[in-house]
């Protein structure tokens, strides 16, 4: 196959790719480290060389950012991006490296836990600093819908809410750490709270290509969150290393499709959308089935208090649920009977400026397309030959069945340069679409002639009609009426003539042409 690039006859779409050259070897990094992960459950511990797979993949995706910024259309956003990803990438060679491969201890603050804060905080800025999808229209825009904040809200609570009562509370009240330990987890927590509030909202909001980036962001604070609560809670070997994984490279994906293709509106996947507002339902969950494990250690009062509280949150869930979904059918119906009465508004001024015999335009349908039409125009006036006799002879029914067989002739014809209409009767109107030249409105003329002069069907045999044409030429300036008029002249020279036959209307006399404004001031 020929490069489209190179023989754009070929016809074949030239689309540069849309990601840097080196994710191909960073989607297929992330893959063996995946494959790793597996070995590493079987075995029950996490392998070197999954350690060492790891190491590589957050240097990789930096290394990509930096050579996104190259084509980007946004470089501010895609260096400020990179510029994030090495830090990240940073902190983790230095953890990594330095210490889990050498099994050693890392300090309670090190110069990885500082790279680490840094990526943080320029992703939370880069998040609150970023337009969420390109600015709509004005008649589009509106105020920013509440329950998408409150969604992201209730979420990010909920969150916060599970990592206290899974993680810090035991780290907190744990004595063989010390305090600046504790605080530097607590911050971590602060951080990915804030994070995942922002990625939601964001989502919950854009409609542009962000949702890779939010997906990587919802992994990366989601292996936060579990390695956090790793303690009282067992987590699967190799979960949280999959989940930074994939996080590390969602982020980079993300970055590098919104900074080449920052003023694109691209639609949310159905799936992430409905992933998105099933959220605030799940965090009532959790927070409900956090207040019941926890009220089990109360007394009796205690425990009626959570189970009625927790019987209050489920049915006003219940409650709004019912709601939406009463909405939701309400909102359809509406989208419907909307649609139907656009349907019956289309279809009566289709009515009314149309023809219900032929379908071509009636006379205000053409009246309007004349005055529509300011520039030169040619306008040809047909009126049949010989038609009476049909009505007369074969009845009303057989006449609307050759004016119909008329209409489509006349659309066969001249359909590339002319609209046509029925003015009334026999008689038809053309109006060239584009200034045409004396020879060409001659060539129509002759095929209009010799169409219309063939057989027609009707009952009982067949029968031959004529037209005669009479052609006026249209200028800037001319009143519909007064082209109309000079046409309908022309056309009753060419009956008069014998019928069956071109007339061209005089030339305007130069007392009437339209003259052109006078100059104004100097």
């Amino acid at each position: 196959m020929k490069d489209a690039a190179r023989y754009p006859e070929c016809g074949l779409p030239m689309r540069p790719f849309p990601l840097p050259t080196l994710f191909v070897p960073l989607l297929l990094l992330a893959a063996a480290h995946s494959v790793s992960l597996i070995f590493s459950h079987r075995a029950g511990d996490i392998l070197t060389v999954s350690d060492r797979l790891y190491l590589i993949v957050p240097a990789l995706a930096a290394l990509a950012s930096w050579q996104a910024v190259r084509g980007a259309r946004d470089r501010r956003l895609a260096v400020w991006a990179a510029v994030c990803l090495t830090f990240l990438a940073g902190a983790e060679v230095i953890l990594v490296a330095a210490y889990d491969l050498q099994d050693l201890r890392a300090p309670d603050y090190g110069v990885g836990d500082a790279l680490y804060h840094a990526y943080y905080l320029g992703l939370v800025a880069l998040l609150l600093g970023t337009r969420a999808g390109p600015r709509p229209p004005q008649r589009e825009r509106r105020l920013t819908p509440p329950e998408g904040v409150l969604d992201s809200l209730i979420t990010g609570v909920v969150v916060a809410e599970l990592s206290w009562v899974l993680g810090l509370v035991p780290l907190l009240a744990d004595p063989r750490t010390t305090l600046l330990f504790k605080s530097v987890n607590v911050s971590y927590v602060v951080l990915d709270v804030i994070l995942l509030t922002l990625a939601l909202l964001r989502l919950r909001l854009g409609r542009d290509h962000s949702w890779p980036l939010v997906a990587g962001l919802l992994s990366y604070v989601a292996a936060d969150l579990l390695y956090l609560i790793d303690g009282p809670v067992r987590i699967p070997v190799g979960l949280t290393d999959l989940l930074w994984t994939w996080g590390t490279v969602g982020q980079a994906v993300g970055f590098a499709l919104l900074v080449r293709r920052p003023d694109l509106t691209a639609p949310t996947p159905v799936a992430v959308t409905l992933i998105v507002r099933t959220l605030p339902y799940l965090a009532v969950l959790t927070a409900c089935l956090i207040l019941i494990f926890n009220g089990l250690s109360l007394d009796l009062r205690g425990r009626g208090v959570v189970w009625f509280t927790v019987t209050v949150f489920a049915l006003v869930m219940v409650r709004q649920a019912y709601t939406l979904v009463d909405t939701g059918r309400l909102n359809r119906l509406l989208t419907e009977q909307a649609a139907q009465l656009r349907g019956s508004r289309d279809e009566m001024e289709y009515r009314a400026l149309h023809d219900s015999l032929t379908g071509l335009l009636n006379r205000d349908g053409f009246r309007q397309l004349m005055q529509a039409q300011t520039g030169l125009r040619t306008l040809l006036m047909l009126d049949l030959d010989g038609f009476k006799p049909v009505n007369d002879t074969h009845g009303h029914a057989a006449g609307d069945r050759v004016l119909r067989d008329v209409a489509r002739r006349i659309h066969d014809v001249s359909e590339p340069w002319f609209d046509a209409a029925r003015l009334g009767g026999d008689e038809f109107a053309l109006l060239s679409r584009e200034p045409l030249g004396a020879p060409q409105v001659r060539q129509v003329a002759a095929l209009l002639i010799g169409r219309l002069s063939e057989p027609f069907e009707v009952r009982g045999g067949h029968m031959t009609l004529g037209v005669s044409v009479g052609v006026a030429q249209g200028e800037p300036g001319v009143s519909p009426d007064a082209l109309l008029g000079r046409a309908d002249a022309a056309l009753y020279l060419a009956k008069r003539g014998g019928g069956a036959q071109l007339r061209e209307a005089e030339a305007l006399p130069d007392a009437l042409r339209p003259r052109p404004d006078p100059p104004g001031p100097c």
